[in-house]
């Protein structure tokens, strides 16, 4: 971008600001509303002149100077945009990153840094890296018995001494597991506006489906100034940093593939193995072949009911 087109893009930002701040009615998701409808002048601005790369850079350096950060939003809101798109600084310094979504180079291959991250095994052993959580609410629910392992929540307090980051991302911020929402030190919102219908995964019927939002505003909250996130207190807190994002034609949009199916991480609960129910040998078991734990995922019931005697003798 040369210098009149960033000071232009750095002018258009001031005044989408100055519209935001000024018009009493708040900028709607028009996901439901007609295609034809015609977009207001901050989106436009936004869509077709792009944002200032240099606040683009300001806001993700102050997201990236808190290293347990959660993100939160709607689907298709952009958290997972958000989180990839913060983590791109240290893909490019060759930093290895434990990923529950898949990371992509720019051809479109799996990014050379980048590690699925699928067992918590990985990160009892990790060190000098960053960890991403993407829907953390299948790996640490607070709303089911779920539990992080114990070794898992004393890393969680101590990965200063690891050298380890971590990103997470959850629908809502309370359904993040307690241990995980007290180390949390910034929390990000984020919204999606204005779906592209032409970019929807379409069905075998035809029909379109999850047209992906182009324009973005992520919105980033110190959690110390609050015990329990709520609607209210965000509206009078002032954030951190407040970005608009627009995602079509952004390097973070091609460094992930949005509708790819996110990892389970095994060894979530805290004291049985989670394959044959039975006491772990270890902080996460290892109580099994690889052939033993495929065989136990897709027959335990069985397998169990031959181990005991009397079952076998009620048979």
């Amino acid at each position: 971008m040369g210098r009149h087109d960033k000071n232009q893009a750095e002018a258009l930002g001031r005044i989408a600001d100055a519209i935001e701040s000024t018009t009493a009615t708040r900028i709607r998701d028009t996901s439901r509303e007609p295609r034809n409808e015609r977009l207001p002048l901050m989106a436009r601005f936004i869509l077709f002149a792009g944002t200032s790369a240099s606040a683009d850079a300001r806001s993700r350096r102050i997201r990236r100077s808190y290293p347990i950060r959660g993100y939160v939003g709607p689907n298709g809101g952009g958290k997972s945009l958000a989180m990839v798109h913060d983590v791109l600084p240290s893909l490019d310094a060759g930093r290895t990153v434990l990923s529950t979504v898949r990371l992509l180079d720019a051809a479109g291959n799996p990014h050379p840094s980048y590690v699925p991250f699928t067992d918590f095994g990985q990160l009892l052993d990790a060190e000098h890296c960053d960890v991403l959580m993407d829907e953390i609410v299948g790996i640490a629910n607070s709303r089911d018995g779920n539990k992080l392992p114990s070794p898992v929540q004393n890393l969680l307090v101590q990965l200063r001494r690891r050298d380890i980051t971590l990103s997470w991302s959850a629908p809502n911020w309370a359904r993040a597991d307690k241990i995980i929402r007290e180390v949390t030190q910034a929390v990000t919102e984020c919204r999606g506006y204005f779906p592209g219908h032409a970019a929807a995964a379409e069905t075998d019927s035809g029909v379109r489906l999850w047209a992906p939002k182009r324009v973005f505003k992520f919105r980033t909250f110190d959690t110390a100034e609050f015990e329990e996130w709520t609607a209210g207190k965000r509206e009078k807190m002032k954030p951190l940093t407040a970005q608009w994002f627009k995602g079509p034609g952004s390097r973070a949009f091609a460094s992930y593939d949005t509708l790819d199916s996110v990892n389970m991480v095994a060894g979530g609960s805290d004291d049985t193995c989670p394959y044959c129910d039975k006491k772990k040998r270890v902080d996460y078991c290892k109580g099994h072949t690889a052939a033993e734990l495929a065989e136990l995922e897709h027959a335990a019931a069985p397998l169990e009911l031959v181990a005991d005697p009397q079952a076998v003798e009620v048979a």
